[in-house]
């Protein structure tokens, strides 16, 4: 069944929408938590409440990408009872990427100009992204969107862990410089 199909099943509020995401993004959706959460309980239950978020939502929100749609309400789903579960610990694989990337990230600051801050960073992160080599993206994407470890992420690709470090420490670096020309890093 295609997106637009069930995104009409949801527009008519036919429960079948629920089975069809299921059937359809269920796997995606479990290895999008999976890469956050390592207890499987976990992981259905983001999966459930990302069907059941879709269905609160679907009118009035209209999905451009019904796929990209639920893995972002998955992987909210996920890091909130991620944080849930380890305010007061420290994970190593989460953890340790968004170390990595927070020297290349601008400290967010409170008051009027923080939302506009955060959308001039999302757009100069997506259009560098997007100018990126389809590896280095990749790998990217793997470490800091999914949560991914450097082992998990060399055997996905078939890479070395040693090439995946170096290119997401240069990717990284370019990050940084790009934040530093437009201003966005201060």
């Amino acid at each position: 069944m295609g997106d637009d199909e069930i995104l009409q099943l949801f527009y008519h509020r036919v429960e079948y929408a629920i089975s069809a995401v299921e059937e359809k993004y269920g796997r995606l959706c479990r290895s999008v938590a999976r890469g956050i959460l390592k207890d499987e309980r976990d992981v259905e239950e983001c999966v459930n409440d990302t069907c059941m978020r879709a269905w609160n939502a679907i009118p009035p929100e209209k999905p451009r990408s019904l796929e990209a749609y639920l893995v972002r309400i998955t992987r909210n789903l996920a890091l909130d009872r991620y944080a849930y579960h380890h305010s007061q610990k420290r994970e190593t694989a989460l953890t340790e990427a968004y170390e990595e990337l927070e020297a290349c990230l601008p400290l967010a600051k409170d008051g009027p100009e923080e939302a506009a801050m955060v959308q001039e960073l999302q757009r100069t992160l997506n259009d560098f992204l997007r100018a990126q080599p389809e590896d280095a993206r990749r790998f990217f994407l793997r470490r800091y969107w999914y949560g991914e470890s450097i082992a998990e992420i060399a055997e996905a690709c078939g890479a070395s862990s040693g090439r995946i470090r170096s290119s997401l420490f240069r990717t990284r670096a370019r990050l940084r410089r790009r934040l530093e020309e437009e201003g966005v890093f201060l």
